[in-house]
């Protein structure tokens, strides 16, 4: 069958508007929402960091920035608690999402496997920077959220150290949980392979004919 030349092949721009678009909408769907901030989403961080992961790194620095306003104005239209202070609303979107791209600092190892097209074409299988990339965006998160909750809000115990781990266990629960189940739902071979493949057609010009359209 013969394929038709599209939109979708060698086109990064194309493809983070569409990856932002779904984090953004996948945002909006909250499964648990805590009092003083902070949700587990339907893999909405998944499909952020998939914008560096696909698009590279200068589309995913952009992308988590602008999102992280994004993910301010979806708070505050669906009532989740925002810190009014200005350093807390800088930490804990823009910076907190822009951590997000630090995945494209991971490197698979050499001789990475392929799944193999046809002869002369072959995809490229990055898991270990799929799933490490993802886990590194999530602790920088992690990491800018127990700075804000220690700067920006009262302490909820006292002394330094029992307030420092209220923190912690607060802000690791929900990030935890939506970290474990993307792990999981990336541990899925056919999840992995259509992230691999969307990859591959993000970054390659559409140059054999003779494969079926995407």
């Amino acid at each position: 069958m013969k394929k038709s030349k599209n939109i979708f092949w060698n086109n990064r721009i194309l493809w983070t508007l569409i990856l932002l678009a779904l984090a953004t909408g996948l945002s909006c769907i909250k499964v648990i929402v805590l009092p003083q901030g902070g949700c587990v989403t339907y893999f909405g961080l998944l499909a952020l960091w998939l914008i560096t992961f696909v698009c590279g790194p200068k589309y995913g620095i952009a992308s988590s920035v602008i999102f992280g306003f994004i993910r301010l104005g979806l708070n505050i239209l669906t009532g989740e608690y925002v810190n009014p202070a200005i350093g807390s609303i800088v930490l804990e979107y823009p910076i907190a999402h822009l951590m997000f791209s630090l995945g494209a600092m991971v490197h698979e190892p050499n001789n990475p496997d392929v799944i193999r097209i046809d002869e002369n074409e072959a995809i490229q299988v990055e898991p270990m920077k799929l799933k490490l990339g993802y886990v590194m965006g999530l602790v920088g998160m992690f990491v800018c959220y127990v700075i804000s909750a220690e700067i920006f809000y009262p302490n909820y115990r006292e002394g330094f150290a029992a307030n420092l781990w209220y923190n912690i266990v607060y802000d690791g629960s929900y990030l935890l949980i939506e970290g474990v189940l993307t792990l999981l739902v990336l541990c899925i071979p056919q999840v992995a392979e259509s992230i691999f493949y969307v990859k591959y057609v993000a970054n390659n010009i559409d140059e054999d004919d003779t494969l079926e359209c995407f």
